[in-house]
């Protein structure tokens, strides 16, 4: 009989589904609070860095997948995914730099025990150094903005970063431009 604890685990290394995208829409609007907004995002780009690293493994059984997500396997933390996203090249150095930046924002917003915002120096320090990635193909030159407030820095990087993942994952997300165009997404690896 599993206990109560395993399957509250389990339930943190299942994987997302497209119906779970409405709810995390809702949850990380503009409304939300900066430390939920925070966690629910980093949580779904982890997400996404799970499929984009379940796809490069391949078709796994569940037995080992599970064994391997969960929180003594070798993808049990954010920071072990990113090192071996890297490793495997599913991402390069800026991406790698990004997920890192993303990470101790995360768990600042996680642990700190005061209020904490976007708006924090010590964030708003560390979200200036995110860097914009090319979603598109072909490549465009990205604007960096650097007077981006770092909540929009934040969720702008986390966007760009899930959506080429969902594309390297063999996901075919769509976008459309301010005239409605639809523009293709680069689908290989991120920089």
């Amino acid at each position: 009989m599993t206990s109560k604890i395993a399957k509250l685990r389990d339930l943190t290394t299942k994987p997302a589904t497209a119906e779970h995208q409405e709810e995390y829409d809702k949850q990380t609007s503009a409304k939300a609070d900066d430390r939920s907004f925070c966690l629910l995002l980093t949580a779904m780009l982890e997400n996404e860095l799970d499929r984009a690293i379940d796809h490069w493994l391949g078709e796994l059984p569940e037995k080992i997948r599970h064994d391997m997500y969960d929180r003594d396997g070798p993808l049990g933390n954010f920071s072990r995914k990113i090192t071996l996203a890297s490793a495997l090249e599913i991402i390069g150095p800026t991406s790698q730099e990004n997920f890192r930046l993303v990470r101790k924002v995360r768990n600042a917003f996680a642990h700190a025990k005061v209020p904490l915002t976007f708006t924090s120096t010590e964030v708003s320090a560390v979200c200036a150094d995110l860097k914009r990635i090319n979603i598109f193909d072909p490549p465009v030159e990205v604007d960096q903005a650097p007077q981006m407030p770092a909540r929009d820095r934040f969720e702008t990087v986390c966007n760009e970063t899930m959506v080429r993942l969902a594309r390297y994952s063999g996901h075919d997300p769509k976008f459309r431009d301010e005239t409605g165009k639809e523009r293709k997404i680069e689908a290989t690896a991120l920089p």
